[in-house]
């Protein structure tokens, strides 16, 4: 189980390095996904509708974000805890209900979700909107250091990159 988990995530990294783009808008879009993802699962799955608005509201990268979203199911759970905590420091509503009513039927599970929601949707809101700050500079210097990398790779073995050049400089070229 752990190593398709692993191999998933491997997978997942090397088609976002691999994108094509600038690493502004690929990281743009990287954080609008994990940012609707951490924001899905109090809203319970509404959030989803507001990735395609919010991509193109940023001018972000849609395959990106929804790389992000994918990972962000992996990542969430680490953050549940946390983000009722932050909420209820927050709003003010207390996590010890919950405990008592954790072997309820699910019916009494939403009725909690309901008067507790807020508490979780906010640090949540909160949480995401910190991650997905820190995952735009993380994925932007990933971009930037791989680019950089495979350039100085191109460079040394002799192949010559045309990326990035205008068509008036690749004609002088060739």
């Amino acid at each position: 189980m752990w190593r398709k988990i692993y191999r998933k995530l491997k997978y997942e990294y090397f088609k976002l390095i691999r994108m094509k783009g600038a690493p502004s808008f690929v990281a743009r879009g990287f954080s609008v996904g994990i940012f609707v993802e951490f924001i899905t699962l109090p809203t319970f799955g509404l959030a989803f509708l507001l990735l395609f608005p919010l991509v193109k509201l940023f001018r972000a990268s849609l395959p990106a974000a929804l790389i992000a979203f994918v990972i962000g199911k992996l990542v969430l759970p680490i953050f549940m805890v946390i983000n009722y905590n932050l909420g209820y420091a927050i709003v003010g509503k207390p996590l010890q209900e919950h405990l008592i009513h954790n072997n309820e039927p699910w019916q009494k599970w939403l009725i909690w979700m309901k008067e507790k929601g807020l508490a979780y949707f906010t640090g949540s809101a909160v949480m995401g909107l910190i991650v997905a700050v820190a995952s735009y500079f993380l994925v932007s210097a990933a971009l930037q250091f791989y680019r950089r990398k495979k350039m100085r790779r191109n460079v040394s073995s002799g192949r010559i990159s045309y990326e990035g050049m205008t068509p008036l400089q690749n004609k002088k070229d060739r």
